[in-house]
């Protein structure tokens, strides 16, 4: 009878891995051995040989750590994007823009009236936790029932997480005064925006998967709260659920708040079965704060940015989110709430406001 000793390695097929030969290891006889010498030799052997193999092992994980910056990017599972070309903003020699499109549905099938929808400004920023969160839903398996919706990522074909430019011509309700701000960026375009998202965007996604059309919430934050409320006060029912995350009212002196009087007038002339519209607005509590003096010491003159100080001054001197709730308050038709995080600024305020959009998305 023989004993055999035999070491099985399975190494994963990567394009970068080398082929491994393993050492050939000895039989080894229970009978026949002519001392204990010849046994103590043979065991030896076989000891420099398996040294030898853990050696070699090792070479594989060096490869793998080697060739980890080339390895594809993370992508998340049920997800899909597509660019759309849109008209470039105003100014002579302005090229046409591309909006990244990017959708995430739920591992689910839908519900018998199709499934909600969430669509996101700031994509490139909001898209990827939001529509995790989404999915996070699904985690604890089919036995546990859940819902989720269809998260909607606007975002532009850029590599910037933000792009400036664009989202401040997108975002930005048409006025008077200026075409552009005091960085030199257009401004005024959300009108056009809109229509990009009803025109071109909507029947998109519809034409893709079952959607419910009477339950489609906005989300933006900062001057995507601004488009927000922009299209709640001036196209309403263009969506069904509204979330301005600290919006930023104090643009063009709180111009968006001169819509105030036509949407109440025309939520008065709708009638009594009308589906209800609803808006969530919030802020970060150190948003809401007054800002006090600084004891440090003023900046050298040399060192001033007149665009941020002119923001600044805009920012203090404004209507804020006080002025539209009060002017939204007791609007016919209009479900209105307010929420504050603790201790959240204005950029930390974001994705708790995200993940509420989503739970009024989905109907929480």
């Amino acid at each position: 009878m023989q004993i055999i000793l035999k070491h099985m390695v399975d190494l994963p097929q990567t394009p970068a891995a080398m082929p491994l030969a393993l050492p050939r290891f000895p039989t080894l006889p229970l009978t026949g051995l002519a001392d204990l010498t010849d046994f103590v030799d043979l065991a030896d052997a076989t000891r420099r040989r398996l040294l030898g193999l853990g050696a070699a092992l090792a070479l594989p994980g060096c490869t793998w750590q080697n060739t980890l910056n080339n390895a594809p990017p993370v992508t998340l599972p049920g997800t899909r994007q597509l660019d759309l070309r849109a008209p470039g903003m105003p100014g002579p020699g302005a090229p046409d823009r591309v909006h990244r499109i990017m959708v995430a549905v739920p591992p689910a099938p839908p519900p018998p009236q199709g499934y909600p929808v969430l669509y996101l400004l700031d994509g490139n920023l909001l898209f990827t936790p939001t529509a995790q969160l989404m999915r996070n839903r699904f985690a604890r398996g089919p036995s546990v029932p859940t819902q989720g919706a269809v998260v909607v990522g606007l975002g532009y074909a850029e590599s910037a997480v933000l792009d400036l430019s664009a989202r401040s011509y997108d975002y930005t309700p048409p006025a008077p005064g200026p075409a552009t701000d005091e960085r030199g960026r257009a401004e005024g375009g959300a009108d056009h925006f809109l229509d990009f998202i009803d025109q071109q965007v909507r029947p998109l996604l519809e034409a893709s998967w079952p959607i419910d059309t009477t339950r489609q919430t906005f989300f933006g934050h900062s001057y995507g709260g601004l488009c927000v409320l922009h299209a709640l006060l001036t196209r309403p029912g263009g969506f069904q659920r509204y979330v301005a995350a600290s919006p930023s009212i104090w643009w063009r002196d709180g111009f968006v708040l001169q819509a105030l009087p036509g949407f109440v007038a025309h939520a008065a002339r709708q009638p009594a079965d009308a589906p209800a519209l609803r808006l969530l607005v919030t802020q970060g509590e150190r948003e809401a704060r007054p800002a006090t003096p600084s004891t440090a010491a003023p900046a050298p003159a040399s060192a001033s940015d007149p665009a941020r100080d002119a923001l600044r001054r805009q920012r203090q001197n404004a209507p804020g989110i006080p002025a539209l709730m009060d002017g939204l308050r007791g609007a016919p038709g209009l479900a209105l709430r307010f929420a504050s995080f603790p201790g959240a600024d204005h950029g930390g305020a974001m994705l708790p406001a995200a993940q509420q959009a989503l739970a009024m998305a989905i109907g929480d």
